[in-house]
């Protein structure tokens, strides 16, 4: 995003930049919906005092929305960024890079449901780093492994939500 000043002292943003947040809020927010429709059909506790494993994907989907409205309302009022001028262009996003994670993102999600978490996960985050311009092989691979490991004990253990295990392995 520019952060070249707008007349009155603010930072403006050039329309690239303004249309990339507003679709970018906007894929976030269908997964927070879409993260809601799933957890909606997560399995009810038996204990009456049991939040049940739903609870917290639905907290934290509709608390997505609701910084992504408030990023799309802020998106909308910030002012347009003066004309750029050429000899002071910034380097340019690369929007096919975002576009390549997005996908890897679906492919992630859909190869899950046949290799598991344990498989599909340390590999779409290593795949990611790499994809972000982290090209440290062995750190890429240690931090992808404990964040795997991280996110399966908040889950799998902690909050007691089933991970895909994966169709391969059943």
């Amino acid at each position: 995003m520019s952060n070249a000043p707008a007349p009155g002292g603010k930072a403006g943003l050039r329309p690239q930049d303004r249309l990339a947040t507003l679709v970018i809020a906007v894929l976030v927010m269908a997964v927070a919906v879409a993260a809601i429709i799933v957890a909606g059909d997560f399995p009810p506790t038996m204990l009456e005092t049991d939040v049940g494993p739903a609870r917290f994907p639905i907290i934290f989907a509709v608390a997505l929305l609701v910084l992504c409205a408030i990023l799309v309302f802020n998106t909308l009022r910030a002012p347009a960024a003066p004309p750029d001028d050429p000899a002071e262009a910034e380097p340019k996003a690369s929007y096919g890079t975002v576009a390549i994670g997005i996908v890897a993102t679906a492919v992630c999600l859909y190869a899950m449901e046949f290799v598991g978490y344990a498989i599909a996960t340390p590999i779409y985050l290593f795949g990611l780093m790499w994809l972000m311009g982290r090209r440290n092989l062995l750190a890429n691979a240690a931090i992808a492994a404990v964040l795997t490991a991280l996110i399966y004990a908040a889950f799998a253990i902690a909050l007691s939500v089933p991970l895909p295990v994966g169709s391969l392995f059943e």
